[in-house]
């Protein structure tokens, strides 16, 4: 396994730094029309998923890290775009006719293939969890939630 450069690194933090304040935003914003509570920012679970992303380095291997209960990962690029089409096109989208979903996955889960899978809308449908974090590595985004 190749280990990423300091260079990579940093410019990934970078570029995540940029997108974090939106990855919020789009989660709140969702979390809002499926008639949900919001869940909190977590410095804590953001590590984790940063964690998770990185050791991963481009392949999606889950690992639940120390105060994560649950975690989705999904190929995608480090934009805030790239996180709406992961968020709702890839992992929302595999409970299309769930409340608050109102025919947006016709065109957003195009390209994604769900293969029956439903638990990681499960995960962010959740109402036992209360926080989140999301970062984006080497081509893919994961999210940790954990109770605190």
């Amino acid at each position: 396994m190749q280990l990423p450069t300091i260079a990579t690194l940093l410019t990934s933090l970078a570029l995540f730094s940029q997108v974090n304040a939106h990855y919020m935003d789009i989660v709140g914003d969702w979390r809002q029309r499926m008639g949900l509570y919001q869940l909190q920012y977590s410095s804590a679970m953001e590590a984790n998923a940063r964690k998770t992303v990185i050791d991963g380095n481009g392949q999606m291997r889950h690992q639940l890290n120390p105060g994560s209960r649950a975690q989705v990962l999904a190929p995608g690029g480090p934009t805030e775009n790239d996180f709406w089409r992961v968020l709702v096109g890839g992992w929302l989208c595999e409970l299309p006719n769930a409340p608050g979903m109102n025919g947006v996955c016709a065109e957003a889960s195009k390209g994604w293939n769900h293969g029956g899978q439903t638990g990681h809308a499960e995960i962010l449908r959740t109402t036992s969890l209360k926080t989140i974090g999301c970062a984006q590595y080497n081509g893919i985004w994961g999210c940790d939630l954990g109770m605190n």
